[in-house]
């Protein structure tokens, strides 16, 4: 992924009223080009682990492509992508996910 022109993180706080008032999870949204496209990523705790939730990705146009996540959020792994017509395709790893999304699935 291309880090070089990253728009500022947007800090999200999350409140849970369930939950213990000690320090809560961090959420922030992280945004980049991808092969003209626009890529973003929602990670939680990012001064702690970086654990993405969830990333999307829209083309040029505007348009959204798909989204891309981790079956297993706290091993970051079993990466899922799926496509805006709703197909689903597994991914060895979130840059295998961003770059079909970016290039042969875009396109699709």
């Amino acid at each position: 992924m291309n880090h070089d022109d990253n728009q500022p993180e947007r800090v999200v706080y999350v409140v849970d009223p369930t939950m213990s008032h000690d320090v809560q999870p961090e959420v922030v949204t992280r945004t980049n080009a991808e092969n003209g496209c626009t890529v973003t990523g929602v990670v939680i705790d990012p001064a702690d682990r970086q654990q993405l939730l969830y990333g999307t990705v829209t083309g040029p146009d505007g348009a959204f492509v798909g989204s891309y996540f981790p079956a297993d959020i706290v091993r970051q792994s079993e990466w899922r992508v799926v496509t805006a017509d709703g197909s689903e395709y597994p991914a060895p790893s979130e840059g295998h996910a961003v770059l079909a999304l970016t290039t042969t699935l875009r396109r699709a």
